[in-house]
C-alpha cells in the first residue's frame, strides 16, 4: 500500500496558543518501500506519521492509502482501516505482563481478518526457544520483538515505526532494525520509520528530512545497507 499527502496541515491549539506541526506538506510513499523520516524534536515526524495512519487528523488536506482518503474518514471507520491494514511499532513495548510471548502476539491475531500463525511470525522474529516465557523472562531487545510479531502477525501493509530501536543498545538495535528489514522483504510490507539517528538512514529506499513541519528535503538511496552495516556512533 502507498500513501499520498496532499497540502497537509496540522495545527494544535492550546487555549489561545496555535502550534503549527505540519505546513503544507506534500509526500508520496510508495507500496514496499522503506522509508526513513529524520528531523530535530518539534520537526514534525511524530505528527506526520500520526496522521498518515489515522491516529490523528490533518486540519487540512487530503492523505489517500491507495484508493481511500483516510482524511475524510470518521472514527469509526479510521479504527477499522487501522485494524484490517496498518501495524505499530513504538519505543515502548507494551507487553501484556502476565500473558506469555505466544499470548502476547494471539492478541495481535485476533483483531484480523487474515493472520498469520503465531508460530510462524514467532519463528520469523526469532523467537521460538521463548515462546512459551513472560516478558519479564526477556530482554529488552526480545520484547520489542514480541511487539514486532505481535503488529506483523496481522500481515498489516503498512507498518508505522515510532523509534523502535530507542530504548535499545546497538546490539539490540541492529537485530531490531534487521527484524523489520527482512519484513519489508520477506512480505513487501512498506514501512515509515521515525528515528532520531541520521546512520539509520542507510537502510532506507528513501530519507524524508523534517524541519519546523516542512519536508526540507527527500533523499533517494541508490546504496541500500543491511541493518547489520550500520555505523552506530
Amino acid at each position: 500500500m502507498g500513501i499520498k499527502l496532499e497540502q497537509v496541515t496540522k495545527i494544535y491549539t492550546t487555549g489561545e496558543v496555535e502550534t503549527v506541526a505540519l505546513k503544507d506538506v506534500d509526500l508520496t510513499i510508495n507500496d514496499g518501500e522503506v522509508i526513513v523520516l529524520l528531523g530535530p524534536s518539534g520537526s514534525g515526524k511524530s505528527t506526520l506519521l500520526n496522521v498518515c495512519s489515522g491516529l490523528d487528523n490533518p486540519t487540512s488536506g487530503t492523505i489517500t492509502i491507495d484508493n481511500d482518503v483516510i482524511s475524510s474518514m470518521n472514527s469509526k471507520q479510521l479504527t477499522k482501516f487501522r485494524r484490517n491494514n496498518l501495524g505499530f511499532i513504538f519505543q515502548q513495548y507494551n507487553l501484556l505482563q502476565t500473558l506469555s510471548v505466544r499470548e502476547n502476539v494471539e492478541v495481535g491475531r485476533e483483531v484480523s481478518q487474515d493472520p498469520f500463525t503465531v508460530e510462524e511470525i514467532v519463528e520469523q522474529v526469532g523467537l521460538t526457544p521463548n515462546i512459551d516465557k513472560y516478558p519479564y523472562q526477556l530482554s529488552g531487545g526480545e520484547q520489542q520483538r514480541v511487539s514486532i510479531a505481535r503488529a506483523v502477525v496481522k500481515k498489516p501493509k503498512i507498518m508505522f515505526c515510532d523509534e523502535p530501536t530507542g530504548a535499545l543498545d546497538e546490539d539490540n538495535a541492529k537485530e531490531i532494525l534487521s527484524v523489520i528489514q527482512q519484513l519489508n522483504e520477506t512480505f513487501q510490507t512498506t514501512v515509515v520509520l521515525i528515528t532520531h539517528n541520521p546512520n539509520i538512514g542507510v537502510i532506507a529506499d528513501r530519507i524524508v528530512k523534517l524541519n519546523s513541519g516542512q519536508v526540507v528535503e527527500v533523499i533517494t538511496n541508490a546504496n541500500k545497507k543491511r541493518a547489520s552495516d550500520i555505523v552506530w556512533g
